[in-house]
Parts: C-alpha cells; sequence; structure tokens
C-alpha cells in the first residue's frame, strides 16, 4: 500500500517478485536466471530457494513438455493455445499474458491470440481446435464431470488416443501452475513486460 497517488506517470516503484521471502541463508543464483526459457525468471528463481532438488526435477519434466517442439504430437502452438484457454479459465492472469503472447508469436497475430484468451467462442477456430479449447475448459473446472463421451467427442475431431494423451497431460500441468503461479503471487519479469508493452507516446 502506498500513501500516495500511484496512478500517474511520474511514479516508479519496484514490486515483489511473489509473495514468500527468499528462504533465509539461501541467495538467488543470478546465473539460474539466464537458463529459465520462461519470463517468469526472477519468481521461480526465488522459489528455488527453498527446494532446488524438487525445482530442478519438476523443470526437467515440465520444460521440455512446454517448449521442446519435438516432444509429443502437438505443435508449439496448440501448446500454447491450451495454456491460454486454461489460464483464461482459472483466471490466472499472470499465465494468460505470458501464454497469449507466447501464442501470439507462434501464430503471427497477437491480436488474435488475445481474442482467444478473452473469449475463443467467439474467434474462429478449426474444430479440432474447439473441441480442444472445450475440452480443456470442463477437465479445468469441471473434473469430476469428465465421462468417456468428452474423450470421444475430440476422436470426433479427428484427435488419436496418443494425441488425446498429450492434451490430457498439458491441461493438468497448465493447472499446476496456474495455481502455484497464483498462490506463490508470482509475475512476470520486467524486462518482458516492458518488451511486451507498447511505448509510450
Amino acid at each position: 500500500m502506498s500513501d500516495e497517488a500511484t496512478l500517474h506517470p511520474g511514479f516508479r516503484t519496484p514490486d515483489a517478485y511473489g509473495w514468500l521471502a527468499p528462504r533465509k541463508g539461501h541467495e538467488v543464483d543470478p546465473d539460474s536466471l539466464v537458463a529459465l526459457p520462461v519470463p517468469e525468471r526472477n519468481s521461480i528463481a526465488l522459489l528455488s530457494t527453498y527446494e532446488p532438488a524438487g525445482r530442478a526435477r519438476q523443470g526437467a519434466y515440465v520444460l521440455p513438455v512446454f517448449f521442446d517442439p519435438t516432444y509429443g504430437r502437438l505443435t508449439l502452438a496448440e501448446r500454447e493455445f491450451i495454456g491460454v484457454i486454461v489460464s483464461a479459465a482459472n483466471h490466472c492472469i499472470t499465465c494468460l499474458i505470458v501464454h497469449t503472447h507466447f501464442l501470439g508469436k507462434h501464430i503471427g497475430d497477437h491480436g488474435r491470440a488475445r481474442r482467444i484468451g478473452i473469449n475463443y467462442r467467439q474467434v474462429t477456430l478449426s474444430s479440432r481446435e474447439r473441441a480442444i479449447a472445450d475440452f480443456c475448459v470442463k477437465l479445468t473446472s469441471h473434473p469430476g464431470r469428465i465421462e468417456q463421451s468428452d474423450v470421444q467427442q475430440l476422436r470426433a475431431a479427428e484427435l488419436g488416443d496418443e494425441t488425446i494423451y498429450y492434451v490430457v497431460e498439458l491441461v493438468g500441468l497448465f493447472n499446476m501452475t496456474n495455481r502455484t503461479t497464483a498462490a506463490y503471487g508470482m509475475r512476470p519479469d520486467d524486462d518482458f513486460m516492458s518488451a511486451i508493452t507498447p511505448p509510450r507516446d
């Protein structure tokens, strides 16, 4: 909180990269920031002071699923699409900003990516893409209501079982990262936010 007004161009103050302070006696390794291919490097480095080995194991599993183009059966654009849909359903704004930006890069249209994040139902999608989005929302919002017929709808949209496996895996991981991002108070790095923000007039 601030005692002075903040909504004007002259106000500048750093904001914390999370709700938690770095673990006592453990320093944030500056080199670890360079190695992370995500724009929440400062938040992740802070959290790594608590469980560096666990964070390393998590990264070894999660990062290829998100970023390795040779992993699985989904394109990088489809993975970011799923990230946008899940993050929007969870109201995880940090993740929504990040994945919307990456989706825009992959499809070459940042405006369309943002529209998908606002409401994918108002955006022209293929039957495959719409089926994936609808499945993502149901699995995110009502996991206990998933039925075999939901999987069959993906098959009807010409997704094979192997591809469905990777869709489910990715939805689960994005739900996990959405919740940890929200609960730890993670946010995008300042340099990332500056890079995607239009220049001031």
